[in-house]
C-alpha cells in the first residue's frame, strides 16, 4: 500500500501531573483508518442509535451508557466498517511515571520523550516491583505522594509546580529507603538514593532548552507507536489529529525522524494535521474507540474485566502499550 491516512483522538488526557488527585489512571490513544464518506455515514448511524438530537458533537461517554452496550458491541464487531481498521495504545499512568523515572535514573541509556517507558529489560522489573508492592509497603497516602513527587521531578512547564522538586523527591526517597518495605521495593529505593546528580542534570537540560521533548507526556509515545504501527503497512503515512498542545512542530519532527530511522526504511510520516473534531467524523470515531478502550481498561485494573468487550477490543490494542502485568486486555500481558 502506497499511502494511508489515519485519524486520531485520545481519552483520559488531564494535563499536568499524571497521577494527581482526580486524574484518570488510564490514557488511551486511538486511531482509525476509514474514508471520510464512510466515517460520516457511520457517525450518523451511531447518532440515530444513540437518539442524538441537534447537530452537536457526541463524545464517547454518550456511547458508554449501560443501555447502549449493544451499540458498543456492534461498533467493535465484524459488521462495523472500523473492524480491522482501528488501533489503540493504552497507558497506565502510574506505571508510566514509575517506568520513566527508573529508565532515566537507573537505565544507563539515553531516554527520549517520544519512546515508551518500561521497555528497558534492566529497569522494567524494578518498575513492576514498585507498581505492585509500593502502595502495600508504604500505604496509600504516602505512596500517592511519592508518585506525585516522581511525576514532578522532570516536569518544567507548569507554574504550579513546587519550587524544589529535586530535594523534595530525594527527601522522600531517603525516608522510604529507611522504612520497612517489601525487599524488592526497598532495594529500588536504596538504588535511587545515589541518583540525584542524574536527576539534576536531566532537569537542568530541560530548563535550559524548553523545546526538549518532555519526559512525562504520554501522548508523545502513544503517537510515536501509532505512527510505527500504521507506517509498517504503507510507504507514506499522514495523520489527522484532534487539537493537542503537546504535539508541537518540533515534537512531530522528532517522531517523523524516529520513524524514518526505524525498521521500515523508505517509509515516511508525511504530515500531521490538526482538525476540529466537531467537523471531522473520522476523529469522532477515534474518540469513541479511545473512550471505550479507556473505560474497559480502567475496569480491568479494578478487577472487573468485561470479557465480552475485551474479546472484541483486544485485537486493537498495541502490544507495546505502557502496561504492567497481569492483563487480559493487552497482548503479551496475559493474566497469571
Amino acid at each position: 500500500m502506497q499511502h494511508i491516512e489515519i485519524a486520531c483522538d485520545e481519552s483520559g488526557f488531564s494535563g499536568g501531573n499524571l497521577v494527581g488527585a482526580g486524574h484518570s489512571p488510564i490514557f488511551a490513544h486511538a486511531s482509525v483508518r476509514i474514508e471520510l464518506e464512510a466515517a460520516g455515514e457511520l457517525i450518523q448511524h451511531l447518532r440515530r442509535e444513540i437518539g442524538a438530537r441537534g447537530e452537536g458533537e457526541y463524545k464517547s461517554p454518550e456511547i458508554l451508557r449501560p443501555r447502549r452496550r449493544p451499540i458498543v458491541l456492534w461498533l467493535l464487531g465484524p459488521s462495523s466498517s472500523i473492524h480491522g481498521n482501528a488501533h489503540v495504545h493504552l497507558t497506565d499512568t502510574r506505571f508510566f511515571v514509575l517506568a520513566r523515572l527508573l529508565d532515566v535514573l537507573l537505565g544507563r541509556e539515553p531516554v527520549r520523550g517520544v519512546v515508551c517507558p518500561g521497555r528497558n529489560p534492566q529497569t522494567r522489573p524494578m518498575a513492576l516491583a514498585l507498581y505492585r508492592s509500593g502502595e502495600p509497603s508504604y500505604g496509600t497516602a504516602r505512596w500517592q505522594e511519592f508518585l506525585i513527587l516522581s511525576a514532578n521531578l522532570f516536569r518544567t512547564n507548569n507554574r504550579w509546580l513546587p519550587k524544589t522538586p529535586v530535594p523534595m523527591f530525594y527527601a522522600a526517597v531517603e525516608a522510604m529507603a529507611q522504612t520497612s518495605a517489601a525487599a524488592d521495593v526497598q532495594h529500588v529505593m536504596s538504588m535511587l538514593r545515589s541518583t540525584r546528580p542524574i536527576a539534576e542534570a536531566m532537569r537542568a537540560s530541560h530548563l535550559q532548552n524548553p523545546k526538549m521533548t518532555p519526559l512525562m507526556e504520554p501522548s508523545l509515545p502513544a503517537l510515536n507507536r501509532t505512527v510505527r504501527y500504521w507506517g509498517s503497512y504503507t510507504r507514506t503515512l499522514s495523520v489527522l489529529h484532534d487539537e493537542q498542545s503537546a504535539l508541537t512542530p518540533e515534537r512531530i519532527v522528532e517522531i517523523a525522524t524516529a520513524f524514518a530511522a526505524s525498521d521500515y526504511p523508505g517509509h515516511q510520516l508525511t504530515e500531521v494535521r490538526f482538525v476540529d473534531s466537531r467537523r471531522e467524523p473520522r476523529v469522532q470515531l477515534a474518540d469513541f474507540v479511545a473512550g471505550i478502550a479507556r473505560r474497559v481498561a480502567a475496569e480491568e485494573l479494578k478487577g472487573r474485566p468485561d470479557h465480552e468487550i475485551i474479546t472484541l477490543l483486544g485485537p486493537l490494542i498495541d502490544h507495546e502499550s505502557v502496561w504492567a502485568e497481569p492483563s487480559s486486555l493487552v497482548p503479551g500481558k496475559a493474566s497469571r
